[in-house]
Order: structure tokens, then sequence, then C-alpha cells
């Protein structure tokens, strides 16, 4: 067997699930499957020099991965991975990142902050209330600290940039600050010379690879489904989607992934 490292792609855990959303009780019972199955969590950085061919890895890994940085990732996320002693990693939109006393998360107190649905995080931040949905770098430091989470870019905007600018040179030319601007944050308020970007909506043209590759970018997250072994391109790294589905579902889809054959057969028969 060709050992594969499935890359879990989430984004809301919170009592609202639907759209990109699992509920607390879903989380932890993937989570739960993973720890009684011994899953290694991985760091992004172990995960990275896997596929460079630097790590060899023995026993079950997976790459657990969150989207934009949402305040329920805080809130509900990150005390059930405590609990089970697993480690995650937050893509986080840099720029919506706010300032602040860290809220309370579940296990620590009884009353919770509101968590909406993606829908209802999408209308505030597009409201000019992100900070009601998203995290606070103080909440990101006390996740960074317990070594349990770690953050890394999903970009400071999260825009199309084919969308903004017509003009290729202009286009290119905002890929790039934008990068720049979202590590230089992530230089600020942690002190890590990030190299790991997710791309928004996995949206990107060659030459932002190459423009990420030059600022330092090692690891690029992409959001199509794929396999993940010793070799594969890190420019363009495949994730799995995490649904609100049932610790079934769930231990069935990070088997398939963690074998190269199968996974590359099911992606065949699915037409990834």
């Amino acid at each position: 067997m060709t050992r594969a490292v499935p890359v879990l792609m989430y984004h809301h855990v919170c009592p609202n699930p639907g759209l990109v959303t699992v509920s607390p009780e879903t989380f932890e019972e993937h989570m739960v499957y993973l720890a009684r199955k011994k899953y290694h969590a991985l760091t992004a950085d172990e995960f990275l020099e896997f596929l460079q061919g630097k790590r060899a890895l023995s026993g079950h890994n997976v790459l657990i991965t969150f989207d934009d940085g949402y305040l329920d990732n805080y809130v509900y996320a990150y005390p059930i991975l405590q609990r089970y002693g697993l480690k995650a990693t937050i893509f986080a939109i840099t720029g919506l990142i706010g300032d602040g006393t860290a809220r309370t998360y579940l296990g620590a107190a009884k009353v919770l902050p509101a968590t909406p649905d993606h829908r209802g995080c999408k209308a505030a931040v597009a409201e000019g209330r992100s900070d009601e949905v998203m995290l606070r770098w103080s909440e990101i430091e006390t996740m960074e600290a317990s070594c349990v989470v770690e953050i890394h870019s999903h970009t400071h905007s999260h825009v199309r940039w084919d969308q903004l600018h017509t003009d290729k040179a202009q286009r290119l030319a905002a890929v790039e600050a934008d990068l720049k601007a979202a590590r230089a944050a992530l230089k600020t308020h942690l002190g890590k010379d990030s190299r790991h970007l997710c791309w928004p909506w996995g949206y990107f043209e060659p030459e932002y690879q190459s423009i990420a590759a030059r600022i330092g970018i090692a690891a690029q997250y992409a959001t199509v489904r794929g396999v993940n072994v010793a070799g594969s391109d890190p420019q363009c790294i495949p994730r799995l989607v995490m649904k609100d589905r049932s610790g079934g579902w769930f231990a069935t889809r990070v088997a398939i992934y963690q074998n190269a054959f199968l996974g590359r057969l099911y992606n065949r028969i699915r037409g990834a």
C-alpha cells in the first residue's frame, strides 16, 4: 500500500449545521474516530516535509484544516481538538481578524458567544460586523500557545483578483501585495514566517502560484479532492470536504484517502 495522508477541509463547527458547517456533535464524532484509531494529526510543516520526501511516516496520519478563521473554530472546534489530543491548521483571512480580549469557549464557560451559520457570518462581514463572527488575534494567540491549533494564510482580503482586475499586470501586482500583507500580519502578531497558503475558493492562476513560491510560500492548498503522497505537488494540495455526516461516512472517506490506490480509484469513479 502506498501511504497517503488525507487532508480534511472544514469551515464551521457550530450548532447550526448546514452549508460548509458541521455541528459540534458531528465534529466530536469525527475526532473520536481519529483518536480511537490512533491517527496522528500532523502539523502543516510535518505534512509538507512528508510531501517533500523529508519525513517518513508510520501508522495513520491526517492533516485537519479549517478555512477562513471563524469564531466558532475557537468556541467549539478548539476545545474538542484539545480534548482528544489532536492538532489542526486554520487558514485565516488576516484582514478580517480583530483585536480585543479573547471570548469564551466550550467547557470553559456556561455562556458562549453566538456563532451564526455560514450565511449569517457572510452577512455580518458584508455589513462591517466581522468581529462578531471572526477570530481575534488574542484567541489565535491562545490556540497557538496551546500547540493544538496553528494559523496560516488564507490571504489578507479573500477576493477573486480575476474578477477585480481585467488587466493582468494589475491583477498580479494585487495578488503579490495581498499575499505579502497576510504574511506580514502573521509575522507581526505571531512572529512566524508562514510557508503555507490556502487559496480563496481554491482558485488560482499559474502566475499566482509562482508569486506565492517566490515570496516564500512552500505549500499551497486547493479545494479539489485528491490523494497526497510523498512527491505530490506542494503547490496544489488537494483536500477532502467535510460534511455534517456520521462517523461511518467520515471513517470511509478517511480510509479511502489514506490508501493511494483506493483514493485514485474513487476519484476516477466519481469523476474527480
